[in-house]
């Protein structure tokens, strides 16, 4: 190699190291883009960050490519499958539970579940098989659309194949956007903002010969649950998850102050958290087996035959 060829491969290696850990100093693990603005459609997207199996650090040589992506919001009709919470705005500590938004948030009925949020999703998305979570019993918005869920992701081979996300060179962070919105606070609510907490996981491997591989998958829920019971595949471990750290892919919508001030007794005010129920994971986020386009023609854990 010529002395020119070779500091200018150093040059590119290094630009690329650059991104990779400015990207990991932001955000190392799957998040969600942008914070939401009252009352605002935001076309938004998972930043999915790094790889399985090594964080990220290609260092290590095992950050693994990611092949599919799966993800469940937590907009249930029923309001059992979701988990609402008052938290303290300066140690973000839990101070109540909430038995739906209705409340709180514009046009949420009391025993109903948050179905206002207006999810909606995005075509081309990270790669070209999209599998819709749809729940065609229920119908929302002016034109009485099915209510959706979530949606999945993968890279093939059938119906159309495509590349992985690259990881094994240097992690890069790539986006599988939606879209959400508009959602508005009740004047009379003491609410400061509503962290929209959406269960995602991204695989790394496939069939089911990948099903004892402790790297076949990163699973962004805040809590192992019946189906998604491998502490090796969290973010963190058994013990810290019993020390109470948990970790979600997170999306704030944020609360326009001056426009729609808090009422005077408020004081400070809360923030509001709701998160899919284990019951809504364990039967929305497993991507199905089967057929395209509603499901992937290939095993995903935890999928398992029927």
């Amino acid at each position: 190699m010529t002395n020119t060829k070779l500091v200018k491969k150093l040059a590119l290696y290094s630009a690329a190291t650059l991104v990779s850990v400015a990207a990991q100093s932001v955000l190392a693990h799957t998040g969600i883009r942008d914070v939401v603005q009252e009352g605002v459609v935001s076309y938004n997207a998972f930043n999915l960050s790094h790889g399985c199996d090594g964080n990220g650090d290609s260092a290590t040589g095992n950050s693994k490519n990611i092949v599919a992506m799966s993800s469940v919001f937590p907009n249930a009709a029923d309001p059992l499958m979701a988990v609402v919470t008052k938290l303290d705005v300066t140690t973000g500590a839990i101070v109540g539970t909430l038995p739906d938004l209705s409340e709180d948030i514009t046009g949420v009925v009391s025993g109903v579940g948050f179905t206002g949020l207006g999810l909606n999703t995005v075509q081309p998305n990270v790669f070209p098989n999209f599998i819709p979570n749809i729940d065609k019993n229920t119908l929302v918005g002016a034109h009485s659309t099915p209510l959706k869920r979530g949606f999945a992701a993968h890279n093939g081979p059938k119906p159309y194949e495509s590349a992985p996300i690259w990881q094994e060179v240097t992690s890069g962070s790539a986006f599988a956007p939606f879209v959400v919105g508009p959602v508005s606070f009740k004047s009379t609510s003491c609410a400061k903002s509503l962290r929209v907490r959406v269960a995602e996981v991204n695989y790394c491997e496939k069939g089911l010969k990948s099903y004892k591989d402790s790297a076949r998958a990163d699973v962004w829920i805040g809590h192992l649950t019946t189906k998604f019971n491998d502490p090796a595949v969290m973010p963190y471990s058994q013990a810290d998850m019993d020390l109470g750290k948990v970790y979600w892919p997170t999306m704030t919508i944020a609360r326009n102050l001056t426009t729609n001030p808090l009422p005077a007794a408020c004081g400070d005010g809360y923030n509001l958290a709701i998160e899919p129920a284990d019951a809504d994971i364990d039967a929305n986020l497993p991507i199905p087996y089967g057929h395209a386009p509603k499901a992937a023609p290939q095993f995903y854990w935890p999928t398992t035959r029927k």
